[in-house]
């Protein structure tokens, strides 16, 4: 596997067989030690190879398509899903077949409600009972013949599903069809939400070989139950007439299950979500980007007045109007913006910035209108709370500025004192020791005459700097001041308290990226986020400024701590800047494209509030410049489960919405029909679509029930290539997934300015 995939590109695979498959085995080691001792000393040690069995962590489904409890026109796709863990569906061994470890015990059976026996009170008619109950051998249902592994106990839960033994025949593969209804994929997961996601990118999918049952015309959707089933134990049942006793029914271990609706219409897939989501937003047949921004709808009737065309300039630059009580206990009404502005803010100015030193200090008074604006009088105030409630961080802030003091006490005294040779702040040295410099004004004369010169050498050199000579100073607040003021003294103490700064600005890193604010903050009118919307923003910088000063307002205990403040605000917003254009990366084990910007500026984003990011969990986004390259993600994280907040290290010209690379569709398009695709690089591009090129599939097993032959599909498939000029010499699961896979959907926003 590599790992040199481009963000958007995907990369096929047949399988990813484990080295060791999972159960029980034993290593046994024997050693003779020739002239030494007699006989053959031995050691046995027994190990569990554990993976799934009856049960399987929900965590390792990454996708599913069609989306759980979605509505679309599913007829022509093949359900599948994608599991994060490449290696699973290959690290149980299928017996039976001449290549065993290549079989995959997994499959993924699309059903009717009325195919299902019993379950009537669970939505995808699931039943739940013990390994042990499961296991018992019951003469009217056949249960597989599965040996449970040491971890496994008799009373672990077991979820399975039931279906009659003439519907198993007609439903589930072939033991020869399963290796090419199981592959494994590579993708970069550098546009994906943070969801721990493997971060080599490779992923195992498995497809459904049954079409969903279109519903006839003028009918109502139509329920599909979709199951992943483990078929260990199974293989002697998985052919065309397979003896099944007096057994009636099959019980089958289902691993994962959701639910879907067919329909002629598509309201709820992803070309339907993406037209609701920009719905709202027309008007005359044509969509206003105004409208897409983060803020309140356009009020109207306020025109023509002083005051009115205030209210109309705050709403436009995102501004809200909320209660507010006065201290003298009126009530009123004062704006707020939290970070997220739909305008370019000023950023403030850094050099020789005074820090908010409280709330009231960055509350704004608008005399023309006797009205408050607390915006960053709430983020000052949110910044404290946040730091006040984490202990760790309060302490890491105290022992920094405990440091930092240290450095200047030590500093000071050497310019101030007659044993030290600093002439000035920039001769200071963090390694100078008084005895070293009394040593080094001693004369070799002078050694000679106390006849001590041994015992010192060979510390012969005179000093050449003048002494100097300090005198009191007159206020020792501002000398102090002034001296944390220099330069050179901020650069010496910027080296040794960089160690000491580290957790200070890393937790500072994650709430500039908004990680630990309350919701509300971001967002204080749901009527700025209606459901089934995207609303674009900038960051404001002034917002994230006092934000950060709130937090380190913990602990000042004098006006030395304000002065290091003042002195130390530049640094500590540069490297709080750098650390969080590093978080995404550490998070996800995935570098970010390279930058062009210097740290300094803007920051942009959206946040998306639609059943696209339920229904699409790794729904994948990409901000690109005006000459093509990607844009780096600092954030991308879903707040809820349908909604995104995505964060840019910049500002892009163009940002796209696709289905996930990995999570490609799978099927045929509305006339039943496959475009091949170039299986090789020979004479053109991998993957291409060949022109003109497309397979009527009339693969169907007969019975009427939509169920995909297999066998019959790669052998036309293979004949088809060949004839195009393009044939493969070994047609394995990785050529048969790039042939049934529909491109994926996307949608683009471009910005005005592009």
């Amino acid at each position: 596997m590599t790992t040199d995939l481009p963000i958007g590109d995907l990369r096929f695979y047949d399988n990813q067989v484990p080295a060791l498959a999972a159960g029980d085995w034993q290593i046994n080691l024997a050693h003779t030690l020739d002239g030494i001792t007699t006989g053959t000393m031995r050691a046995t040690q027994n190990l569990v190879v554990s993976a799934p069995q009856f049960a399987m962590d929900p965590a390792l489904v990454l996708n599913r398509y069609p989306p759980a409890d979605s509505t679309g026109p599913y007829d022509t796709v093949l359900p599948h899903i994608v599991l994060n863990d490449a290696l699973l569906p290959w690290e149980r061994v299928m017996t039976g077949t001449a290549d065993a470890n290549r079989t995959p015990w997994l499959a993924l059976l699309v059903l009717g409600e009325d195919e299902i026996t019993g379950g009537t009170t669970s939505p995808t008619r699931t039943q739940t009972t013990t390994v042990s109950s499961f296991r018992t051998a019951d003469s009217t249902v056949l249960k597989p013949t599965v040996t449970p592994e040491g971890d496994v106990a008799d009373d672990d839960p077991c979820t399975f599903i039931q279906i009659p033994t003439t519907l198993f025949t007609a439903l589930v593969p072939r033991l020869e069809e399963l290796r090419f209804l199981t592959h494994c994929r590579e993708s970069h997961i550098g546009d994906k939400a943070e969801q721990g996601l493997e971060t080599d990118g490779v992923f195992s999918a498995v497809i459904a070989n049954r079409f969903p049952v279109a519903p006839a015309t003028g009918a109502g959707a139509l329920k599909s139950i979709v199951h992943l089933v483990s078929l260990e134990g199974l293989h002697d049942y998985l052919v065309d007439q397979p003896d099944f006793g007096t057994h009636t029914s099959v019980a089958l271990v289902s691993l994962a299950s959701w639910a879907f609706h067919t329909t002629p219409d598509n309201p709820q897939d992803f070309r339907g979500l993406v037209h609701n989501l920009v719905g709202h937003e027309y008007d005359g047949g044509s969509c206003s980007p105004e409208t897409m921004w983060l803020r309140l709808p356009e009020l109207q009737g306020y025109l023509g007045t002083l005051a009115g065309s205030e209210v109309l300039h705050r709403v436009t630059d995102g501004f809200v109007p909320l209660g507010y009580r006065l201290r003298t206990g009126e009530q009123t009404l004062a704006w707020y913006r939290g970070p997220c502005a739909p305008v370019r803010t000023t950023p403030p100015r850094t050099a020789g910035r005074t820090p908010y030193p409280s709330a009231d200090a960055a509350l704004i008074y608008q005399k023309d209108f006797g009205v408050f604006d607390a915006s960053l009088a709430t983020a000052w105030q949110a910044g404290r709370s946040l730091a006040l409630a984490d202990r760790a961080f309060a302490q890491a802030l105290h022992d920094f500025r405990l440091r930092a003091h240290q450095l200047t006490d030590r500093l000071l005294q050497q310019l101030n004192s007659d044993a030290f040779t600093a002439g000035g702040p920039g001769d200071l040295r963090l390694d100078a020791r008084a005895q070293d410099n009394v040593l080094a004004r001693l004369t070799t004369d002078l050694l000679n005459s106390l006849n001590i010169a041994t015992a010192l050498a060979p510390v012969t050199t005179p000093l050449t700097a003048p002494a100097v000579t300090a005198t009191a100073p007159a206020d020792p607040r501002r000398t102090v001041k002034d001296f944390l003021a220099d330069s050179d003294v901020q650069g010496l103490i910027g080296t040794v308290a960089t160690v000491d700064l580290v957790p200070v600005v890393a937790w500072l890193a994650r709430l500039r990226l908004l990680y630990p604010l309350p919701f509300n903050l971001l967002v204080p009118d749901e009527r700025m986020l209606p459901p089934e919307s995207l609303r674009f923003f900038h960051l404001d910088e002034n917002w994230l400024t006092a934000l950060t000063d709130g937090a380190l307002s913990v602990a000042v205990q004098s006006t030395r701590d304000i002065h290091l403040h003042q002195v130390m605000d530049d640094t500590i917003r540069q490297t709080t800047r750098a650390a969080a254009q590093a978080i995404r990366a550490q998070r996800t084990g995935v570098a970010a494209p390279p930058t062009a910007t210097t740290g300094d500026g803007p920051v942009s984003g959206f946040l998306l509030r639609s059943a696209l990011v339920s229904g699409w969990p790794n729904l994948a986004v990409r901000g690109t410049r005006s000459d093509g390259s990607p844009l780096p993600l600092l954030r991308l994280d879903h707040l809820t489960p349908s909604l995104l907040l995505c964060l840019f290290d910049g500002v892009p010209d163009t940002v796209e919405l696709s289905e996930p690379q990995e999570g490609f569709r799978f099927g045929v398009d509305d006339d039943r029909k496959i475009p091949l695709r170039r299986p090789t690089a020979t004479g053109g591009t991998l993957g291409e679509q060949l022109q003109g090129d497309d397979l009527l599939l009339g693969s169907l097993r007969p019975g009427g029930h939509g169920v995909l032959d297999v066998t019959a599909a790669v052998t036309a498939i293979q004949t088809a290539l060949t004839a195009a000029n393009t044939p493969v010499a070994e047609f394995g699961p990785g050529d048969f997934a790039l042939q049934m896979v529909k491109s994926p959907e996307a949608v683009q926003f471009t910005s005005q300015t592009s």
